[in-house]
């Protein structure tokens, strides 16, 4: 029976770790595959290389041994091609969020030029999360913002005053001023 028990434990061993070391060569292959498949498209140009130098060989003819890495020479040139791309890549998305960054800004403080500072802060927080598209349209959604936040709070009336020479006088007054001629009116009808 332990000979059995023990034959059965290592057959489950076995199956385990076979099913285990599948799995981690499954995963490597997955995260290596690029590099996987171009060394063997590598390997496989090598040999060709090769076949083909001994053909010339045998045919006498001739090839400089320094030609023969030319492969390799190409992959490191491509490699630091690569490389200079893409820091020219990111180089130009730095450039071009601070460029968008400063024209933001700009229409910004053209917008709040009558503004107070508190009220030119504020409306920077405000247009924070809105999408930067172009000038125009960025400038139009500040201006909008800007009118429904910062209005004046004015109220425009006309008092009719009965005076010796006549007429209507038209006055600009504010909401508090508004609230005390209405009440006036009121008790002197």
């Amino acid at each position: 029976e332990l000979a059995e028990e023990v034959s059965t434990l290592k057959t489950d061993l076995v199956e385990k770790v076979d099913s285990y070391l599948n799995y981690v060569v499954e995963s490597w292959m997955e995260d290596n595959k690029v590099a996987v498949h171009t060394g063997l498209r590598t390997e496989i140009a090598e040999g060709f290389m090769n076949k083909l130098k001994d053909v010339f060989e045998e045919s006498y003819i001739v090839v400089p041994d320094e030609k023969v890495d030319m492969v390799d020479d190409l992959a490191e040139q491509v490699q630091e091609l690569e490389a200079a791309l893409n820091e020219r890549t990111e180089e130009a998305m730095e450039t071009a969020s601070e460029l968008e960054s400063m024209k933001r800004n700009a229409v910004i403080r053209e917008a709040s030029r009558d503004l107070a500072e508190t009220q030119v802060e504020k409306l920077a927080k405000l247009v924070e999360g809105i999408e930067f598209d172009n000038e125009e349209t960025f400038a139009d959604k500040v201006a909008i913002i800007k009118e429904t936040h910062f209005k004046p709070k004015t109220v425009e009336s006309t008092i009719a005053e009965e005076t010796e020479d006549a007429g209507e006088a038209s006055v600009e007054v504010s909401a508090m001023m508004e609230t005390y001629l209405s009440a006036i009116r009121n008790t002197s009808k």
